[in-house]
């Protein structure tokens, strides 16, 4: 009976975010319409082979879409926080809409061409960049403080389960309604999210001066307060380097499949399913775990696990122990992500936390050119070495991170602007 009630505090706690009526709404909203995305990127890529039969051209799309990420940074960070969330996300997730609509009306008429899906791509990259960002930040203002990391976590989780059913979806549905019909489901997707955000009780987040500041000083001020702040500077600079050499692999899953396990497609798909599972089962974990101390050594710790399953995959000649050593990684690395997440939340004054997960969320734009850089180096001495590589490099990384926080603060900026602010 104990070992029961425990177990169901245990769950309790894992769940304790979706407590909270405007969260639950948040969570419940954005996940149907995850699904819609990974169904609409399935469609989209096979669109894209289909019309170009290149991979090139293949791997050019996913670049335009992620570019975005980059170019904005603190920029897109800076709409965040001039605008009032709600009025922000609604006009994102209209914007998204419109562009699947779009995509799918050139696609039904039989109008599509490459420059159609590389101009919208690049306008979807975009969107999703600032609403990212917002939807995010939202999320601060949802949980009281000690839920945060909770509510982090629960999101990581429902991301991930929507990336493994929602390509598995979208194969279904390309075989049964076409590439056309899959975009409007994602088309229609949208719409719960937008329902949810016109019922919700979002509180006033937009911090107003009595004088609105030039919007360059307020992108010079997100960087400014990111040099101040060692921690949180440490934990994205952290979470660039982990995207440009690590993340990469799931790119050379197919090569991996075939070179070294001697498999097909199918083999191929289990491999690019096993980080999703890991990364839903670690999710929840950490959402169980409630208030995190040490975070940032936690997060150094987790990128040394990612490092070493990775290693070790990299070694591993057999489906069962490659899925094994892999659904350690996709655990290993939503940890990075969630708790990474929750210190640059947590260490961040309310006006400027758009600036700075813009920033954060720019590793996603990183990954694209780690791919080519690991990419080459796969070439030259083959796809396990370079992955062993990718994890080797990784531990560095997170070796220079528990360097820099035993070291005496030189800058004590930040501190002091929370102290104000307090």
């Amino acid at each position: 009976m104990a070992l029961f009630e425990r177990g169901s505090a245990r769950f309790s706690r894992t769940l304790s975010s979706l407590g909270y009526r405007d969260y639950r709404l948040l969570f419940f909203g954005t996940s149907l319409s995850h699904v819609g995305d990974f169904v609409q990127a399935m469609a989209q890529g096979w669109l894209v082979w289909t019309m170009t039969n290149s991979p090139f051209l293949l791997g050019l799309v996913g670049f335009a879409q992620a570019l975005p990420r980059l170019l904005l940074g603190a920029v897109g960070g800076a709409i965040v926080d001039r605008i009032e969330r709600r009025r922000l996300l609604l006009s994102t997730q209209v914007l998204a809409r419109a562009q699947a609509f779009c995509l799918w009306a050139l696609v039904y008429f039989d109008q599509i061409q490459f420059w159609h899906v590389m101009g919208l791509v690049l306008f979807l990259g975009t969107v999703n960049t600032i609403n990212q960002t917002a939807r995010h930040s939202l999320i601060n203002s949802l949980v009281p403080r000690t839920e945060l990391m909770n509510a982090i976590a629960l999101n990581s989780s429902m991301a991930n389960l929507a990336k493994i059913i929602g390509p598995s979806l979208g194969g279904v549905l390309i075989s049964v309604i076409g590439v056309a019909g899959c975009l409007f489901v994602n088309a229609l997707s949208f719409l719960t999210i937008i329902a949810t955000l016109m019922i919700m009780e979002i509180p006033a987040i937009k911090i107003k001066t009595e004088e609105e500041a030039p919007f360059w000083r307020e992108v010079v001020e997100g960087y400014r307060f990111l040099r101040g702040e060692r921690r949180v500077f440490s934990i994205i600079l952290l979470s660039y380097g982990v995207a440009l050499v690590g993340t990469p692999y799931t790119r050379f899953l197919p090569v991996f499949a075939t070179d070294v396990l001697h498999a097909g497609p199918s083999t191929f798909g289990l491999l690019l399913a096993a980080p999703g599972v890991g990364a839903v089962i670690a999710g929840l974990a950490i959402a169980s775990l409630g208030r995190l101390r040490r975070r940032t050594h936690f997060v150094a710790m987790s990128v040394f696990a990612f490092s070493l399953f990775l290693i070790l995959f990299s070694f591993s000649r057999s489906l069962p122990l490659s899925m094994f050593f892999l659904i350690l990684v996709g655990g290993s690395n939503i940890a990075i992500r969630a708790v990474a997440n929750g210190v640059v939340q947590m260490e961040t004054p309310p006006h400027l936390l758009g600036r700075m997960l813009s920033l954060f969320f720019m590793d996603k734009g990183l990954w694209s050119f780690g791919t080519l850089l690991i990419g080459g180096i796969a070439h030259a001495i083959g796809t396990p070495r370079a992955i062993a590589i990718s994890g080797t490099l990784c531990a560095v990384f997170a070796s220079v991170l528990l360097y820099q926080q035993r070291q005496p603060s030189e800058n004590l900026a930040a501190e002091n602007l929370k102290r104000d602010l307090a």
